[in-house]
């Protein structure tokens, strides 16, 4: 199964990889490229990791179709219904409050969306949702506790307080920790 290119159609397949965002279209046009340099059909394989079959039909429909013959296909299937209704009801969910919902939270953890999806018989599961929230350009953080207080000395007292746990770690590791447990008066070293 030959293949040969000319410039003209060399230089549209290198525009085609460069400006195709898709990587199984980059793929075909790669295996298009390589058996135009006479490159066998097993070996392109082996390096794309494909199957043979898959570069014989690519090469064949390069050769019906040109450049057209490479593009992926629209996926077919039923188009997704829930997925308008879900997304418009998860923004408006998350402006109200998660207690007005029967929740106990003050914030809104995607389970709990999803329940409140679901409770409003729009089925969606945990990670539908958070699907939904990522599409959406929105993302799950933990949140961060703070210690908040007065003491216009608290941020010096609690370096001490890390670097004494530090301390006694370390005190523990090497055996010392045993002194603190033994009665007043008596010698961890004997004599």
């Amino acid at each position: 199964m030959r293949l040969r290119l000319d410039r003209k159609q060399k230089r549209e397949l290198r525009k085609f990889l460069d400006r195709t965002k898709d990587k199984k279209e980059y793929r075909r046009g790669t295996a298009i490229l390589m058996r135009s340099r006479k490159r066998r059909v097993k070996d392109i394989a082996k390096e794309l990791n494909v199957s043979i079959d898959a570069v014989v039909r690519w090469i064949r429909s390069y050769r019906r179709h040109g450049l057209d013959g490479l593009k992926a296909r629209k996926r077919t299937g039923r188009s997704p219904k829930i997925r308008s209704r879900a997304e418009k009801r998860i923004r408006e969910i998350l402006k109200q409050d998660p207690q007005a919902f029967g929740f106990l939270k003050g914030r809104w953890v995607i389970r709990d969306v999803a329940k409140a999806l679901n409770m409003e018989g729009i089925k969606a599961s945990r990670s539908y949702v958070h699907y939904i929230l990522r599409s959406l350009g929105l993302t799950y953080k933990r949140p961060k506790l703070t210690v908040k207080s007065n003491d216009p000395n608290y941020s010096r007292k609690a370096r001490e307080v890390s670097s004494y746990k530090k301390a006694s770690s370390a005190l523990a590791k090497r055996g010392f920790w045993y002194a603190s447990k033994m009665k007043p008066g008596w010698s961890s070293i004997q004599g």
